[in-house]
């Protein structure tokens, strides 16, 4: 007989709910009320979960702490644009059989935990729709973590309608659960390192670079780089350290693939000359977000040499779709802005 999809795996993923208050209360907080039911259903292990809500309520937080403390190796932990360039890859070698790249990615895998899932692009929308079935064919236990309920996602009206049929097989195989209580975390960063780390300079002056300790690229500098295959222009690349100017890292047709791999090889980048994104152009303002998310998920230490303040920056409804996630994450950043008005007077 057939298996329902998404039944969970025989083994007993199950872990003792108390490592999540455990843990909270060694980070200094305790869990409201909407991160104690998604820690039971987490603990409990027998059920594909969806965790949705805005930004910093803890569903990557709540994700990590059940994935560290399940005493098993046969487990997956990855952003989701992450785990596509890998599938993408594995497809290719095996002459496009998604079932053979799944075996070689997932082959003694009995729990995936998807961060970041979200669905914007169409192209990605049809692929999400052959590969969600395949997943839950494979009775793996499926956690996925989205700042959008799965009646959001594809949210272009030309494309949503055709991707019905994969959001309600989210809700029949994932069991939903919003995790929004009042405190978004990523306001409490302490700058102590990482994408935290870094700083929002603006309007970039000379002055403030050299507050940084930062001295401009010379042309002879000046390199390409193909990091996933694609080119990408960069104003310098030296040690561990990368400077990649808006233009050549979001006004090209890059992807996050791209971002992935440059972040294996560079744990400090400076992105130059960020332009006021209500002007910049719907593509490029998206890639940028992308950027932001690229480099918040690995932790890098981040420094955007802008044309505008951050608040300026984020302030328009013209902006990507995830510009509240985006917001979150810049806000986290320190900040070395001059008010250009005022010290023109």
């Amino acid at each position: 007989m057939r298996l329902l999809r998404g039944t969970p795996p025989n083994r007993s993923l199950h872990i003792d709910a108390g490592v999540f208050r455990t843990a909270a209360q060694d980070q200094g907080f305790l869990l409201d009320e909407s991160q104690l039911g998604a820690a039971s259903a987490l603990a409990v292990g027998t059920e594909n979960l969806y965790l949705w809500g805005p930004v910093g309520r803890g569903k990557s937080w709540l994700m990590a702490t059940y994935f560290a403390a399940l005493p098993t190796n046969r487990k997956m932990r990855i952003h989701f644009h992450e785990f596509f360039r890998d599938l993408h890859l594995a497809i290719r070698r095996h002459n496009n059989n998604l079932a053979a790249a799944l075996n070689e990615l997932l082959h003694d895998v009995d729990l995936v935990c998807f961060d970041e899932f979200h669905v914007h692009d169409p192209a990605d929308g049809k692929f999400i729709a052959r590969l969600l079935p395949a997943l839950l064919d494979r009775r793996i236990r499926l956690i996925l973590t989205s700042n959008y309920p799965p009646r959001s996602l594809m949210p272009n009206p030309l494309f949503h309608d055709l991707f019905i049929p994969t959001i309600e097989l989210i809700e029949q195989s994932l069991t939903t659960l919003a995790v929004e209580g009042p405190v978004d975390y990523r306001t409490m960063s302490g700058h102590e390192s990482g994408f935290a780390a870094g700083w929002w300079v603006s309007p970039d002056t000379e002055e403030q670079r050299q507050r940084l300790g930062l001295t401009s690229p010379t042309a002879g500098e000046r390199r390409t780089l193909t990091p996933a295959g694609h080119p990408v222009y960069v104003s310098r690349a030296e040690g561990r350290c990368i400077w990649v100017d808006f233009a050549d890292l979001c006004g090209s047709t890059t992807a996050p693939i791209d971002y992935l791999a440059l972040t294996k090889g560079f744990r400090t980048w400076v992105i130059g000359e960020v332009p006021d994104l209500r002007t910049a152009g719907r593509e490029p303002a998206q890639r940028f977000a992308n950027v932001v998310d690229v480099l918040y998920d690995r932790d890098i230490t981040t420094i955007f040499l802008a044309a505008t303040s951050l608040k300026a920056l984020t302030d328009s409804s013209q902006l990507p779709v995830d510009i509240d996630r985006i917001k979150s994450r810049l806000g986290q950043l320190r900040q070395n802005e001059i008010d250009a008005t005022a010290s023109s007077r």
